[in-house]
């Protein structure tokens, strides 16, 4: 349930809320509704407290607003069938100041099995387990910070690592650079002095040439010393057939011819 505390000037500043009649649903109700207030700015940083008188004259325990300036609806509203309320201001400084009280009721409710209600809290009491809450929360962020701390430190190793890593691969790099670079210097060095050698009759590699590579006849396969070679054909690749021949078979077969 909203609620909106105004100020307003009519021979003195007070403080009215709206609405100012609350209806706050079925009696002994707890924890069902919530009060949240939008405060004025003449009430930034004063510490709130929310006052209830019942129908039968009874003060219920003050109850402390939230950091959201909410409170919960509880028995020390709803204990009762009807009553007041009013919220009260005060910095610490001297300054104070409250609203205009207003009311509420609740509807009956059938008889029901139940025990005795718990005493509210106090003021104290309240501001303790609100500062408790906030320590808590210090704690807890306290825990998250150390945790992101280490996480930054691990990534910074790694990171670390990761150069170390770099800087190794570079210089084995350069050591692979420097010997390509020698190997180069040596093959240049066995390079013939006007020019690199690429190939031999069109062959490159291992060049293994033959007789028909350099335009000679090629070797008979039973050579004889001091005999001729006679071509007896030409194979359709271009290569010879020949054999051996004396020089004076040869003569005969002239002299025949």
């Amino acid at each position: 349930m909203q609620i909106k505390i105004t100020p307003r000037t009519l021979g003195g500043t007070e403080f009215t809320a709206q609405p100012a009649r609350l209806h706050l649903g079925a009696q002994n109700a707890e924890g069902v509704d919530r009060l949240v207030f939008q405060l004025p700015a003449e009430w930034a940083g004063c510490s709130v407290t929310l006052h209830i008188r019942h129908s039968d004259g009874t003060l219920a325990a003050p109850l402390v607003l939230d950091a959201a300036h909410s409170a919960p609806v509880g028995r020390s509203f709803t204990g009762w069938p009807a009553g007041q309320w009013m919220l009260a201001a005060t910095d610490g400084s001297g300054y104070t100041a409250y609203t205009r009280p207003g009311w509420y009721d609740v509807y009956d409710i059938l008889p029901t099995d139940g025990t005795e209600e718990e005493p509210s809290p106090s003021v104290y009491e309240q501001f303790i387990a609100q500062v408790s809450g906030q320590a808590d929360a210090a704690v807890q962020a306290a825990q998250n910070s150390a945790a992101s701390e280490a996480s930054a430190a691990r990534q910074a190793q790694a990171a670390a690592d990761a150069a170390e890593r770099a800087a190794l691969n570079g210089s084995r790099a350069a050591t692979s650079a420097s010997r390509a670079e020698s190997a180069a210097l040596r093959a240049e060095s066995f390079a013939p002095e006007d020019g690199t050698l690429l190939s031999v009759n069109g062959k490159g590699g291992a060049v293994v040439l033959d007789a028909q590579d350099v335009g000679a006849l090629p070797a008979p396969v039973a050579p004889q010393a001091g005999a001729l070679l006679r071509v007896l054909s030409i194979r359709s690749d271009g290569s010879l057939v020949v054999d051996t021949v004396t020089p004076a078979a040869l003569k005969t077969l002239l002299e025949a011819t």
